[in-house]
């Protein structure tokens, strides 16, 4: 499974979060457009955008025939029709907060001219209450935090309407600024990690034995001794022992191991950097044919 598997994986309480959620939503919605509070309505699509998370694996259990044939495929296979859905939710939850940014945006440039209903700060507590009912536990801290940003945005609005203090009004969509922040970090994250995911998994499906096949038919390479690659961060460093005739140069023998590198790092993009360390080839004749049979009589294979 992917590492955006993380957000995608389905467990017995998904339908329970997805209807949680879209009934948050709802909730959360018609208050806020009712009270006039964009940090309510902003934090309506944050639950929103969680209820498209949650509903991604239902509907790939459905694709899939059920949990029977789910468990009967294999986990490569899974984690292909997985990705996608990954994508599309992070598209998603990148629009909504960016949408919900711009409209944000949009008021404060307009001028707020009135705080939100009274009601909008005990419908934030109970929304909040719902939401750790059901979420789990790092959904629930994520979502404690935008409710209590969205109480300190509706909150700091009315005490300047208490207060006779309109620049007070602007906390209001500022608060919704920020969970759109938050709506859209989430996004990239779920696209960041789908990205990595899906370049360790090409990493790991990719044959060790294609990699030494490759480097022995470069030209000057004699026979592939080892070969190991070590991953740093999303990409990997090889580390290649080759032989070659023992009649050249070490010149000659460098500019093979120079060949060998950028020819791999040409080959394999995801590979950053490659050690070549070169030995003389001794195991008694003949040679491999990948190079000259005339060579005895030569002092090099370069030409």
């Amino acid at each position: 499974m992917s590492s955006a598997g993380h957000y995608l994986k389905a467990g017995p309480f998904q339908a329970t979060r997805f209807w949680g959620n879209m009934f948050l939503a709802l909730f959360k919605g018609v208050l806020g457009w009712l009270s006039g509070s964009k940090a309510l309505l902003a934090d309506a699509f944050r639950s929103g955008a969680d209820a498209i998370e949650c509903s991604a694996p239902l509907f790939q259990s459905r694709l899939a025939g059920g949990g029977k044939s789910q468990a009967s495929g294999s986990a490569k296979d899974h984690s292909r029709k997985e990705g996608p859905a990954a994508v599309l939710i992070s598209v998603a939850l990148l629009i909504i907060g960016l949408e919900i940014c711009i409209s944000a945006i949009q008021d404060i440039a307009a001028g707020v001219a009135a705080a939100p209903e009274w009601y909008s700060l005990p419908s934030i507590i109970a929304a909040a209450a719902i939401n750790g009912a059901f979420a789990r536990s790092g959904e629930r801290l994520s979502g404690l935090f935008c409710a209590f940003t969205a109480f300190i945005g509706a909150g700091g609005a009315l005490a300047g309407e208490l207060m006779s203090v309109p620049a007070l009004y602007y906390f209001d969509p500022a608060a919704a600024i920020l969970i759109a922040v938050i709506v859209m970090h989430k996004g990239y994250s779920i696209l960041s990690e789908e990205m990595a995911s899906k370049r360790k998994q090409e990493r790991a499906e990719e044959d060790p034995q294609e990699l030494m096949r490759f480097v022995d038919r470069i030209e000057g390479v004699i026979s592939v001794q080892s070969l190991k690659a070590r991953e740093h961060g999303h990409y990997v460093v090889a580390e290649v022992v080759i032989s070659v005739n023992p009649r050249i140069s070490v010149l000659e023998g460098n500019e093979i191991a120079k060949r060998v590198k950028l020819l791999m790092m040409k080959r394999f993009v995801h590979i950053t950097d490659v050690q070549v360390y070169v030995e003389p080839y001794d195991p008694g004749y003949p040679y491999k044919s990948n190079h000259d049979p005339n060579q005895e009589q030569m002092p090099t294979l370069l030409q």
